[in-house]
């Protein structure tokens, strides 16, 4: 083992997934999902809506409407599934990830810029912020319905780092889906990911340039450097 400068020197600006990395919405859109198909005669189970994390609404539609197959009411399932998602975020509030409030505060204490980049539309963004008392944090934020493609396409990474001034390759990336780790890897970002809940999968682990079980690890790692194997340059968590 040799000890290194930090993999982050360098990096300019940030930018964050939403969904699952800067606020626990998962669970939400899990219950909706199924209490919505529930009330159409149909049922998902935990692992499929677990494999639409990540994918951006009409991917998840489309999803749900192959498994579902012909004669699902698509249309009711998706005014149903938004109805129950509101009535539990509003009931239940949503909560920040672990260690979301001390890394932003590390980035502005730094004054480095930093954008929200979500496969979420605008005005569900703006519910889960407000449920989760993290609008003030996050003053850029770019949405699936402000550019061509979602995610795991690279224009949501591209629009942040364009907004925010600095090139792609300047700027840290950070996401825990596969679908989101493939939008920050083919923007040219430096793609972290972030993935202490679960195992990550062959793709992901070829696609992050570093993986860490929480955000709590990031300014360490900034601040420090990280111990590194010569041949291994990624972190495995």
């Amino acid at each position: 083992m040799r000890r290194t400068d930090s993999p982050l020197t360098g990096l300019k600006a940030a930018i964050l997934d939403m969904d699952g990395l800067a606020i626990d919405t998962e669970a939400t859109y899990v219950a909706a999902w199924r209490g919505a198909a529930a009330a159409l005669g149909f049922e998902l189970d935990e692992a499929f809506c677990q494999s639409l994390f990540g994918c951006h609404a009409e991917a998840v539609k489309r999803r749900i409407g192959d498994c579902a197959g012909p004669g699902f009411d698509l249309r009711r399932f998706d005014a149903l599934a938004t109805r129950i998602w509101r009535r539990h975020v509003e009931t239940h509030g949503i909560a920040a990830m672990p260690g979301l409030e001390n890394l932003l505060r590390f980035f502005r204490e730094r004054n480095l810029p930093y954008a929200l980049a979500t496969n979420s539309e605008a005005r569900f963004a703006a519910i889960c912020l407000d449920r989760s008392g993290l609008t003030r944090w996050f003053p850029l934020i770019v949405t699936r319905d402000q550019v061509a493609e979602g995610k795991p396409a690279p224009d949501l990474y591209l629009e942040a780092a364009r907004r925010l001034g600095v090139e792609p390759d300047q700027c840290l990336a950070l996401e825990d889906s596969e679908t989101g780790i493939e939008s920050a890897a083919s923007a040219g970002t430096f793609a972290i990911l972030v993935n202490g809940r679960r195992k990550a999968s062959p793709r992901e682990r070829g696609l992050a340039r570093l993986r860490v079980a929480s955000l709590q690890e990031i300014p360490p790692l900034w601040n420090q450097g990280t111990a590194a194997d010569e041949t291994c340059p990624r972190l495995s968590v």
